[in-house]
C-alpha cells in the first residue's frame, strides 16, 4: 500500500519557522486554505490607555474551491466571531492575551460547517542583572487545508487541533555580549482518518551567544535541536502503523542589522542534520536557513521580503483569523500559516503595506513555496523508496482595512491560490476568494 511518510518540525518551531509565521501574522499574509478559522495569533496589542477590548465580527466570503481539491466546488460562507484580549504593563513586566471563537457556516457544502477558535497569552518579564524573557502559549482549532499525501484530496471535513508553549530567557540586555536560551513544545492532531499519519508532537530547544561589534549590527551562533514523535507515521501492509521519531540538530549562524528604522534584516544560515528512527530514506544533512528584509522608504510604505529553506515532512498550509492593529483598533483579519513538515521546503515571499490615511491601510502579498516530500512503500518485509513528490504552491492577495471610528472597522480582500503536486501522487487545483468583514470593538 502506498503511503507517504510524515514526521518532524512543528507549527511553531523555535527559530525560523516561528519568525516566518510571525511575519505572516503581522503583515496579513495571503489567504490559503479552504476557509478562515481560529488558531492562536502571535499579534499583541498596540499602546492604548485601556488595555482591554471585546469585539464582534461578521465576515462573508465567496470561494471558488472551498475544499482545495481538483475541481472542488465553489461556495459562499459566513464567519461570525467574538474576540477579546488585553495587554497590561505591570511595572517592568507585561501580560497579554487574546481569544477568538468563530462560527463558520457554508451555504451548500454544509459538511464543512465548524466552530473554530484560538486562545493565546503570555508574559514578558524583566529583572535585575540584565535578565529578561518571555513565556507564551496557546491552543487552537481550524479547518485544515489538504496536505500532499498518498491520496488526492477529497471533500470531507478535516479539523486541526493545535497546542503550543514557548519560553525564552535572555541575559545581557543591550550589552555587547548576551546569551539567549529557548524551549518549545507543540502538538497537532487532525480529525480526518486519512491524516492520522500527520498527528505529531515536537519538543525544541536552543542556546545562543550574541555579540554586538558596534552600531546596529548583532552577530550570533546557536545550537538548536528538535525532536518530533509521530506515533502512526506510516501504515505497514498487514501489520498496522509504524511510529517514527525525528531528531534534528542545527548549528546556526545569525546576523541582525537595523538602520534607524529605515531598513532592518535578519538572517540565519544553518548546518542541519536530521535523522529518522524508522524511515531512514528521509534522513537529511545540509545547509538550511532564512532571511527577512524590512524596508520602510516612507512613513506610509513598508516592504517585507523573506526567503527560507527548511526541513520536515508533509507541508501543511492552514488559514486562521488573527488580530492585527490599525492604530489602537484591533481588527480580525485572515492570515496564513505554514507547518513546514516535509523533507525540504523552499519559500519566498513579498508583503507590501501602505497607510493611505490615518484610518485606511492597504496590503498586498505574493508567495511561492516548493516542497520536496519523500515517499516510501512499506510492507511487512521491506521499505523501499518510490518517486518523490513535489508540492508547489503559489498565492497572491490584495486587501484593505478601514478604521471607520474608534470602535468600528471594515476590511476586504481578494486572493488567488494555485497548487501543483506531482510525483508518486499527482493533482492540481486553483482557487479564488473574495471576502469582506465588519467589526465592532468595545474598549
Amino acid at each position: 500500500m502506498n503511503k507517504k511518510t510524515t514526521g518532524t518540525d512543528s507549527l511553531l518551531k523555535t527559530g525560523t519557522a516561528l519568525a516566518v509565521l510571525a511575519l505572516f501574522t503581522a503583515t496579513t499574509s495571503a489567504q490559503t486554505p479552504a476557509q478562515p478559522s481560529g488558531a492562536p495569533s502571535t499579534s499583541t496589542t498596540a499602546s492604548d490607555p485601556n488595555p482591554y477590548y471585546l469585539g464582534i465580527s461578521q465576515a462573508l466570503t465567496h470561494d471558488s474551491n472551498v475544499t482545495r481539491s481538483p475541481g472542488g466546488p465553489s461556495d459562499n460562507y459566513s464567519s461570525t466571531s467574538l474576540l477579546g484580549g488585553f495587554d497590561q504593563p505591570i511595572g517592568r513586566q507585561r501580560v497579554f492575551g487574546n481569544a477568538t471563537v468563530s462560527a463558520n457556516r457554508f451555504q451548500d457544502q454544509d459538511q464543512l460547517n465548524n466552530t473554530s477558535y484560538g486562545i493565546s497569552g503570555g508574559l514578558d518579564w524583566q529583572t535585575v542583572a540584565d535578565l529578561s524573557g518571555n513565556l507564551n502559549g496557546g491552543v487552537g482549532r481550524f479547518l485544515a487545508a489538504p496536505a500532499a499525501s498518498g491520496v488526492v484530496p477529497g471533500t470531507n471535513r478535516n479539523i486541526g487541533d493545535t497546542k503550543n508553549a514557548n519560553a525564552v530567557i535572555r541575559w545581557g540586555g543591550a550589552s555587547r555580549f548576551s546569551v539567549e536560551g529557548a524551549l518549545g513544545y507543540s502538538e497537532i492532531e487532525y480529525s480526518a482518518p486519512e491524516y492520522v499519519t500527520s498527528n505529531s508532537s515536537t519538543d525544541s530547544g536552543s542556546l545562543g551567544l550574541y555579540y554586538r561589534p558596534g552600531g546596529n549590527l548583532r552577530l550570533g551562533v546557536a545550537g538548536r535541536v528538535t525532536k518530533t514523535d509521530t506515533p502512526q507515521a506510516v501504515l505497514i501492509t498487514g501489520t498496522g502503523f509504524q511510529s517514527n521519531s525525528v531528531r534534528s540538530k542545527n548549528l546556526d549562524l545569525i546576523i541582525d542589522y537595523e538602520l534607524t528604522g529605515l531598513l532592518s534584516t535578519n538572517a540565519r544560515i544553518s548546518y542541519t542534520k536530521q535523522t529518522n528512527s524508522g524511515l531512514t530514506s528521509a534522513d537529511f544533512s545540509g545547509v538550511t536557513g532564512n532571511i527577512s528584509l524590512q524596508y520602510r522608504p516612507t512613513a506610509k510604505t513598508t516592504f517585507n521580503a523573506f526567503a527560507s529553506r527548511d526541513v520536515g515532512f508533509n507541508s501543511s498550509l492552514f488559514n486562521t483569523f488573527g488580530i492585527a492593529f490599525i492604530g489602537a483598533t484591533p481588527v480580525l483579519t485572515t492570515v496564513s500559516g505554514l507547518s513546514q513538515n516535509n523533507q525540504i521546503t523552499n519559500t519566498i515571499g513579498l508583503n507590501i503595506g501602505y497607510a493611505a490615511t490615518a484610518k485606511v491601510t492597504a496590503n498586498a502579498s505574493l508567495r511561492y513555496a516548493r516542497a520536496r516530500l519523500v515517499t516510501t512503500v512499506v510492507t511487512q518485509s521491506a521499505s523501499e523508496a518510490v518517486p518523490d513528490t513535489t508540492d508547489i504552491l503559489k498565492s497572491a492577495q490584495l486587501g484593505a482595512t478601514w478604521a471607520i471610528a474608534r470602535n468600528w472597522s471594515a476590511n476586504c480582500s481578494l486572493a488567488h491560490e494555485s497548487r501543483d503536486v506531482s510525483g508518486n501522487v499527482s493533482y492540481a487545483y486553483s482557487a479564488n476568494t473574495i471576502s469582506c468583514a465588519g467589526q465592532y470593538t468595545w474598549r
